[in-house]
């Protein structure tokens, strides 16, 4: 899974606070490998979702810095180059919300295909002979011209991952995506994830799904209040952690 040892991603030093004084992240440091899942766990409220957003800058953190494939930006910067690189950042990490954000009024199709042709300026036939590749992969190939009314919870989330990847993203982050899915469709969603995590795709998951954290994950990352609190091999974190604060996390989720 993990081909070498220069980070896909690399964030140092990442403060959010949230005015007047809610300090969300407390200087946060995470490497992630080229081809390396890592799977965040931590209570509501804890910072996780407000991580991944700040990692593509839905988010502007604070203070610290964030480097992406090669592409570096400082917290707070004001060079005129920064909304590009942002830009470039944004093309090359996917990402995956609760909430599927499918626009209503297109079909499956060209939900997948809007990114590739609008921001990358792709052929519209190309965009979808790549999308009806994906649709292929994720078992949906019958719903390329439903909308997404028509679709179950599980089927608009795989078609919002799809999405993603048809902009060949190099990271993907996901923030909580079965968290809205009824527990029957669950399943589905995680199978995708997997699948990509075995292919090779670099995934920073914000997950309570303890299936896919401790059989795919590389590595899992507990956070509390804005801190790390303890980070390792799945087997580590679940059969011998070092922290009472994991501890008391996992037993009360498992």
């Amino acid at each position: 899974m993990m081909e070498n040892d220069s980070p896909m991603v690399k964030i140092t030093n990442i403060h959010k606070v949230f005015f007047p004084d809610m300090h969300v992240l407390c200087g946060i440091d995470l490497e992630v490998k080229k081809g390396e899942t890592v799977a965040i766990l931590g209570a509501s409220g804890s910072g996780k979702s407000t991580l991944l957003r700040c990692i593509n800058f839905l988010e502007e953190p604070t203070a610290g810095k964030v480097v992406v494939d090669g592409i570096t930006i400082e917290a707070g910067e004001k060079d005129k180059l920064r909304n590009g690189r942002i830009r470039d950042i944004r093309k090359r990490t996917g990402m995956c919300f609760q909430a599927f954000n499918l626009f209503p009024h297109m079909t499956v199709l060209e939900n997948i295909i809007e990114g590739p042709v609008t921001v990358l300026h792709q052929k519209k036939e190309a965009a979808t002979a790549y999308a009806e590749q994906l649709l292929q992969w994720i078992g949906l190939s019958e719903k390329r011209d439903e909308h997404p009314s028509r679709l179950s919870g599980g089927q608009q989330q795989r078609v919002a991952i799809a999405r993603s990847l048809a902009m060949k993203p190099k990271v993907m982050l996901f923030d909580e995506p079965t968290s809205a899915l009824d527990p029957e469709l669950v399943g589905e969603v995680v199978e995708v994830m997997e699948r990509l995590a075995k292919e090779g795709m670099t995934i920073i998951a914000v997950t309570h799904e303890l299936h896919f954290a401790r059989d795919v994950a590389d590595r899992i990352l507990i956070m509390d209040n804005g801190n790390w609190v303890e980070q390792g091999p799945p087997e580590k974190i679940f059969n011998n952690p070092e922290q009472e604060r994991t501890r008391q996390f996992l037993a009360h989720i498992l």
